[in-house]
């Protein structure tokens, strides 16, 4: 019955992220769609097994492996979000950044222009607004 609730939470976990991750669309509509019919199985699933049936579709859908893969996806499209922010604001706050990226944790902002301490800075305190707990270094091109 613990794995049963388990995989049922489980499933509507995913199904939640990937409401919150898909945009506005049909794709959206339809694995809305997707999700639902596979909630429904995994509630109904002990009812087959009363049943005589044999079928399991949780653990498919459920494996750990296969939930830490859609979670890492989810944040690094989050990450990205972030980057592109960040390297808005430093555009809007009239530093030449070609890109901010983060890889393991760690910020990259590739900047152009001759660099000095000030910008570097300047750069250090708009970045840690939007990644306060990563490290920022600053690559000039």
């Amino acid at each position: 019955m613990g794995q049963w609730v388990l995989t049922v939470a489980g499933i509507a976990v995913l199904s939640v992220l990937c409401d919150i991750v898909l945009p506005q669309g049909q794709t959206r509509k339809y694995v809305k769609t997707v999700m639902g019919v596979v909630i429904t199985f995994a509630i109904v699933q002990p009812l087959f097994g009363f049943l005589g049936g044999d079928i399991t579709i949780s653990d498919s859908f459920t494996t750990p492996a296969l939930q830490q893969q859609y979670l890492d996806n989810a944040e690094n499209r989050a990450q990205a979000e972030i980057a592109d922010k960040a390297a808005l604001s430093l555009r809007a706050n009239g530093i030449c950044v070609r890109d901010v990226t983060v890889s393991d944790g760690e910020v990259t902002v590739r900047a152009e222009g001759v660099p000095s301490a000030e910008t570097e800075a300047r750069i250090a305190a708009i970045a840690g607004v939007f990644f306060p707990n990563s490290p920022i270094n600053t690559v000039w091109v």
